[in-house]
């Protein structure tokens, strides 16, 4: 275990052996070749970076990438303790040791069953949703940050049924009639498509935009591999 003169250094000496390594294998004259240590919130990785891991790898078959999954205060924290290279995340950052890259557009969507009475109604008033039991992700993830700042001064009054740190069993919970759930639009794709699960026609003042983010320490040198994907991970946008 690491004490703190040696959590102190260890930036550092991350920094020393990426070079080192991008060193070797300029001497070697290999093609970009090793581990990059990558941290995705939950919807981001389950649902979004997961085919530019894979053209990625068939691209560059020397290079590994593991990832980390957490919320996205999680993937913050490791990113600027040094346990990964760079993090995508959903949530804003004000920490002044992170280099914040805007990365895609998404939007949360407040869903339900398709028995539910506020699918039967059409477009549900803010007090009808401001009444209903609602499934939602955990205080602190991405989304739950997003909900609470458009539901802010109903917060207090707000029926919340169940909460979750991962999507699949909020998409479960609410298929069952539990209540209604917000969730973004990517992790909802197929189960909108295939009528399981429906969007509610929510007002305009309740919509959900928002923009997920790369980020990586300032300080930090990214190695070949990781810079390399660094950019996979930018020509999605």
């Amino acid at each position: 275990v690491l004490n703190r003169v040696g959590v102190s250094l260890m930036p550092a000496v991350d920094d020393f052996l990426a070079h080192a390594a991008r060193l070797d294998s300029q001497l070697r004259g290999e093609a970009i070749a090793g581990r990059v240590y990558l941290g995705a919130s939950f919807t981001i990785a389950n649902h979004i970076v997961v085919d530019a891991m894979v053209d990625f790898q068939r691209a560059h078959p020397s290079v590994e990438i593991e990832i980390s999954s957490d919320n996205s205060p999680g993937i913050i924290d490791s990113v600027i303790t040094g346990s990964v290279d760079f993090g995508l995340i959903e949530s804003s950052v004000d920490d002044p040791r992170i280099a914040v890259e805007r990365w895609l557009d998404d939007e949360l969507v407040v869903f339900s069953s398709p028995e539910h009475p506020l699918a039967r109604k059409g477009r549900p008033s803010v007090e009808e949703l401001e009444q209903a039991q609602w499934v939602l992700r955990e205080l602190g993830s991405g989304a739950r940050t997003v909900f609470n700042d458009r539901f802010r001064t109903a917060l207090p009054s707000i029926e919340i049924a169940m909460e979750f740190r991962h999507n699949e069993p909020i998409k479960r919970a609410v298929a069952k009639g539990v209540g209604i759930g917000c969730l973004s639009a990517r992790v909802l794709e197929r189960e909108l498509m295939d009528g399981t699960l429906v969007s509610l026609n929510i007002p305009g003042e309740r919509k959900m935009p928002r923009h997920l983010a790369m980020i990586k320490r300032k300080d930090s040198v990214l190695s070949a591999p990781a810079r390399a994907f660094w950019r996979q991970c930018l020509a999605m946008r």
